[in-house]
């Protein structure tokens, strides 16, 4: 028997999420509204939502971090946003199943080592299915520092 997989919240079960969902909220939206635009853009139903098995996790946060490197690189910017929607999506070529956990996890990770906002107002933005700036980047970016300066 199959164990049934686990669901991943993305806005409680990610750090990254949680301070996205934090600002989003400041601009007076709701959760709710967030989740059905992330669904309605993914073209996603909400079971879909799982978190990637560890081991396949594991493989895939050592080849996604090379790939997107090399992107960066060649200065292919927009390839990061459409790798970065293609594994939440299921779509991409190492991965045939949706991982938005890995998706918000690479974000987090370009969030605070790399110099890519631009990269995360465009992904952000076709997640949301709105338009955002660099300023609801830089404050998702703030409130995920205080976290660490408690």
């Amino acid at each position: 028997m199959d164990k049934k997989p686990y669901p991943f919240l993305p806005f409680e079960d990610s750090l990254v999420g949680e301070k996205i969902l934090l600002v989003w909220q400041e601009s007076h939206h709701s959760e709710k509204n967030l989740k059905d635009h992330l669904l309605k853009a993914l073209d996603l139903t909400e079971d879909q939502i799982i978190f990637t098995p560890n081991a396949m996790k594991q493989k895939l946060m050592v080849s996604y971090p090379t790939e997107i490197r090399s992107l960066i690189e060649k200065g292919e910017f927009g390839s990061i946003t459409n790798l970065l929607l293609e594994i939440a999506k299921g779509k991409s070529e190492l991965n045939p199943t949706p991982a938005l956990d890995i998706t918000f996890e690479l974000m987090e990770w370009i969030l605070i080592g790399f110099d890519l906002d631009d990269v995360l107002v465009e992904t952000l933005s076709v997640l949301f299915g709105t338009n955002l700036t660099n300023d609801f980047v830089d404050q998702v970016r703030a409130e995920y520092i205080k976290e660490f300066r408690g």
